[in-house]
């Protein structure tokens, strides 16, 4: 029983497999004719829309997903372009601030014209006395270390708050350097260009200047691109989760396209057995209607296997059945048997008893000695 029951497990796998390659054939065959097909007609006019739908929206899906993709590596080209414009809107900054710099020294040490030259050569001083008493402090500072530790931490603090302070009048002092040059080469804006000393500033300024111009439209036009993408992109929960929803999207169609297939398929099977759309079939697909047929005969075979296999099994649990029953009637006959037996040895014991109270009614009525 053990083997035949194991024959059936396999015989039901076989089987499955044999209907899953099955189903893959009629999906391929629906898909040939489909592809091939420019319309449907009577009852396959349904399944050609619902494939040219299901077509239609993969292919739509598809083409966002790369649009999204390349709209993606378009905002990464846009960030890397804006790095280095940035980058070179550093430069030309760091170059103008040399240059009006350099002006500024010009302007505020030679005594050049300008209103706003007095109150920035005032700063100047200040700041050049500032700097001065701060270094005399520091340089105070760096005298033979003392004994007491506590001391010297507290010189330590007091150099580190002085150098910070000391950098930081430094900066101011660059800074009023290069305000006297900036608003001086403003001042200039427009005057024919000269000889003197400081044309050479004003020249690679106004270069400069055109640069930083140009790199600033530059920097305005990517991110005017870069906000407007990153706003499409962000539609509907941003890039990812759009991709991910049209990637599932995609393989339900998929599924939905088996399906279609599939059921294309059957129908061509149906018209195949009744003689039609025979001018629609290719050479492959009468090869797969014949290894569909051929598959179809081997499942029907399996399938009288296991028919003939799950009656056998079905006789001996009838026979086993019946064995139990026959065994079941015969202790049942047996306890007949022996209860009849016991029925007669009452009815023995019950006549003799009458009997007694017969003779005990004598005695009691008459006495023994009459």
């Amino acid at each position: 029983m053990e083997e035949r029951q194991k024959n059936i497990k396999d015989l039901e796998q076989k089987k499955q497999a044999e209907l899953r390659s099955m189903a893959l054939m009629r999906e391929d065959l629906g898909k040939s004719l489909l592809s091939r097909m420019k319309t449907g007609e009577g009852d396959a006019e349904g399944l050609f829309g619902e494939y040219r739908r299901i077509q239609q929206e993969t292919a739509d899906s598809q083409a966002l997903i790369g649009t999204i993709q390349e709209e993606l590596v378009r905002l990464g080209q846009l960030d890397e372009a804006a790095a280095r414009n940035e980058q070179a809107l550093s430069q030309v900054r760091q170059g103008l601030g040399r240059l009006y710099y350099g002006l500024g020294e010009w302007v505020l040490e030679d005594d050049a014209p300008g209103e706003f030259t007095e109150p920035l050569r005032r700063q100047l001083t200040t700041l050049r006395d500032k700097v001065s008493s701060l270094e005399d402090r520091m340089e105070g500072l760096t005298g033979k270390d003392p004994a007491n530790i506590l001391v010297q931490l507290g010189r330590n603090t007091q150099s580190l708050l002085l150098r910070s302070s000391l950098e930081k009048t430094r900066s101011a002092l660059r800074l009023v350097y290069e305000t006297a040059g900036e608003k001086f080469a403003r001042q200039q804006q427009g005057q024919p260009a000269g000889s003197g000393e400081p044309d050479r500033f004003l020249e690679e300024i106004r270069d400069l200047e055109k640069q930083a111009e140009t790199l600033r439209a530059e920097s305005d036009r990517l991110q005017e691109e870069r906000r407007g993408i990153a706003h499409t992109l962000n539609i509907q929960g941003g890039p990812v989760k759009r991709i991910r929803a049209l990637e599932k999207k995609i393989r339900r169609l998929k599924n939905e396209f088996r399906e279609a297939a599939g059921k294309y398929g059957e129908l061509a099977l149906e018209k195949a057995r009744s003689g039609e759309w025979e001018a629609a079939f290719d050479q492959d697909d009468r090869l797969l209607l014949q290894k569909i047929a051929e598959t179809r005969n081997y499942i029907e075979d399996i399938e009288t296997r296991i028919e003939k296999i799950t009656a056998s099994l079905a006789i001996d649990a009838e026979q086993a059945a019946i064995a139990r029953m026959e065994k079941a009637l015969s202790g049942h006959r047996g306890r007949i048997v022996a209860a009849e037996k016991a029925i007669a040895g009452l009815e023995e014991r019950i006549h003799g008893a009458k009997q007694h109270i017969e003779e005990l009614k004598k005695i009691e009525a008459y006495g023994t000695k009459n």
